[in-house]
């Protein structure tokens, strides 16, 4: 009898056209919201997207005819298309706002968020047309899907929604298999912007809450150099400069602890642990080891910066420290899943910040032996650390103690005016004469002034600067970024004035970098502001500048080593004299001649022979010697393993294990 009744529900399917759309609309709504992010968003539509879509509208088909009652079997298939629905559109203007997918963590950062509604609402209104194919889908579900089912007798069909997402399952099942990279993403570890180019948004969604349940398992097989696109770079092949500043004949010694690392230890995590750092090779010193040991550090991460804005006649003080003193000409500031506070980790900890977390938190109260603000402390400095924005935005206010940092912020030692966004001249200002006068100190600051959006109506720093970027032969977005950031370039000639009016600039070195690539403008405006007229998306797009300069310096130094933000604070460390362990850091000092290793969040990497393009599967070869499989293989082993690391430490307080917390 139930067989009989199955046939006869089945024809009836087949028969009926209501039927048929309503089941073509379930099977085809997830695909639907993917073809308009992929529009919106300028991603791919792959296979594995495609397929897993349709395995999940398929699945939505089958939900929307379990329940006995029609009008049951509607509100669970409205609650999936809902939740389809909203997962989209938060991540379409989350992801057109930070240039990244959220992940299911960034809820603890809810509040804070919500500060941004102004640029929220003004990215949903410039991405309406996108949010309008969205919202169609919803008024198709509440008006005719909603009749079509409540009007109906009895359930719908079970067995060809069944038999379909059982079908696509295991298509999609077998696309993933034959693909190295997929493997990868569904095992080593959750990347935001890979698995959702790669997977849909849903699927990513889906991946990160299995990372976040189980975390990740063992490392994937390396990239296959024959499947891959190999090119040859632009130009000249010859050898990548690495700056090894050794002279030949002489000792050096390296950078590197006595540290007993336990091979007998019980838990199977933390011996692993200390397997790899014990055989790691540790970075040497060099001829700029203590070159600035017994100065003041002054460290600023500036907002959304970018070197292509400095000028000579209109940023001055920035000009001064960008040709004056060292000069890091293959520099990378990779954008992060925390977009400005995972900026901040990589360079303050030299550590790959975790993908779906966020990292600055999740050390809180950790030991953190290398933290620039707890060495400068044991020497006898006065260590401050200072934002102009809320005071406990990204949970600043616990994470920078932990860096050894005496803290203020917006609220809370510092009351500057309230705007968005607030002056770095402000902060200058009431900041710098608390410490000015100490006979030591190191101060970290993290600036606002720069923060989108660019525009000169809702940024009351473009506003304030109009008049100074109005001739300007760019567009008013750009202008717009132009002006803010001459805020900074204001706060930085009030602080240099304070310093060299208490004697204490002269034995003050500067240090300056972004968290970030400027994502506020479009990759088509980043581009006006560089002078060309497209970007290169993986590599190109994130390069940038770490100003490093004291005015003791005699002539400036070129650096030509291919670097980034997590090679900060090893060559900080070794230029302040500081003992550190080179093996225990992922970045590299910079003169210390170990070949660079550039990483960036999709796990595509820069090295001294071979740029790696993990999204794109290319490889573009920096010499004239080809790559070999060995050699990628290793690379990507690397990389791996830099993230692997990273994530353990952060997660087993893994300084504190080594170190006892003294």
């Amino acid at each position: 009898m139930k067989l009989r009744q199955s046939m006869r529900d089945t024809l009836h399917f087949f028969a009926c056209a209501a039927e048929r759309w309503l089941a073509v609309f379930f099977l085809l709504y997830p695909l639907y919201a993917e073809q308009v992010a992929c529009a919106g968003l300028s991603l791919p539509l792959t296979a594995e997207k495609a397929l897993l879509a349709l395995a999940l509208g398929a699945g939505i088909a089958l939900c929307a005819n379990l329940p006995r009652r029609p009008a049951f079997g509607f509100a669970l298939a409205a609650v999936l298309c809902c939740a389809v629905s909203v997962m989209h559109i938060s991540q379409f203007i989350y992801w057109n706002i930070f240039q990244t997918p959220y992940f299911l963590r960034s809820a603890q950062g809810l509040g804070a968020a919500l500060e941004f509604w102004r640029v929220a609402v003004s990215e949903a209104v410039q991405n309406a047309g996108y949010l309008i194919l969205y919202a169609a889908q919803l008024v198709v579900l509440f008006t005719w899907v909603r009749r079509t089912m409540l009007r109906r007798r009895h359930r719908g069909p079970r067995r060809a929604p069944a038999a379909a997402f059982l079908a696509l399952a295991l298509c999609a099942g077998a696309v993933l298999a034959q693909n190295a990279e997929n493997i990868s993403l569904l095992t080593t570890g959750y990347v935001p912007v890979s698995s959702a180019r790669r997977f849909g948004i849903v699927p990513a969604m889906a991946l990160n809450a299995k990372y976040d349940l189980f975390g990740a398992g063992a490392q994937a097989a390396g990239a296959d150099l024959s499947q891959l696109e190999v090119q040859q770079a632009q130009g000249q092949a010859q050898p990548a400069q690495t700056d090894a500043a050794r002279l030949p004949g002489k000792e050096y010694g390296e950078n590197v602890m006595d540290i007993h690392f336990d091979l007998e230890e019980e838990d199977a995590v933390l011996q692993d642990m200390n397997r790899y750092f014990s055989e790691k090779q540790p970075t040497g010193k060099n001829e700029y080891t203590g070159l600035f040991e017994g100065k003041n550090l002054i460290y600023i991460t500036a907002e959304g910066f970018s070197k292509f804005l400095i000028d000579e006649q209109r940023t001055p003080v920035l000009y001064r420290l960008a040709t004056e003193g060292f000069h890091f000409n293959q520099f990378y500031t990779p954008l992060w899943g925390v977009s400005t506070s995972d900026g901040e980790f990589a360079a303050t900890t030299s550590l790959v910040p975790k993908s779906g977390t966020w990292s600055y938190t999740d050390i809180i109260g950790h030991e953190m032996p290398f933290a620039l603000g707890n060495l400068f402390r044991q020497r006898g400095a006065q260590t401050l650390g200072f934002h102009n924005h809320s005071y406990t935005y990204y949970n600043r206010d616990k994470s920078m103690p932990t860096m050894g940092y005496t803290y203020y912020g917006q609220g809370h030692g510092l009351e500057l005016t309230e705007q968005w966004p607030e002056s770095d001249v402000e902060m200058m200002e009431q900041s710098v004469p608390m410490y000015a006068g100490e006979p030591s100190f190191h101060v970290y600051y993290m600036t606002v002034s720069g923060h989108l959006g660019y525009t000169f109506d809702g940024n009351m720093m473009a506003a304030k600067h109009k008049d100074e970027v109005a001739g300007l032969p760019y567009s008013d977005e750009v202008k717009a970024y132009i002006a803010c950031n001459l805020e900074l370039e204001d706060a930085l000639e009030s602080l240099l004035e304070q310093l060299e009016e208490a004697g204490a600039l002269e034995n003050t070195v500067i240090a300056l970098t972004p968290d970030h690539y400027p994502y506020g403008l479009t990759n088509e405006q980043y581009a006006e502001l560089r002078g060309q007229e497209s970007l290169e998306e993986t590599f190109e797009l994130y390069e940038s500048a770490f100003l490093l300069w004291t005015p003791t310096m005699e002539q400036p130094v070129e650096v030509d080593t291919a670097c980034s933000s997590l090679d900060i604070l090893p060559t900080l460390l070794n230029l302040f004299g500081f003992e550190y362990d080179s093996r225990l850091l992922m970045g590299t000092d910079v003169f210390s001649g170990t070949a660079p290793t550039v990483v960036f969040a999709d796990k595509s990497f820069i090295t001294d022979e071979i740029f790696y393009d993990a999204t794109n599967g290319r490889v573009i070869q920096r010499t004239a010697t080809a790559t070999t499989q060995e050699y990628l293989d290793a690379c990507v082993q690397k990389v791996n393993d830099m993230f692997a690391y990273s994530a353990r430490i952060i997660e087993t307080d893994y300084y504190r294990y080594l170190f006892g917390g003294q």
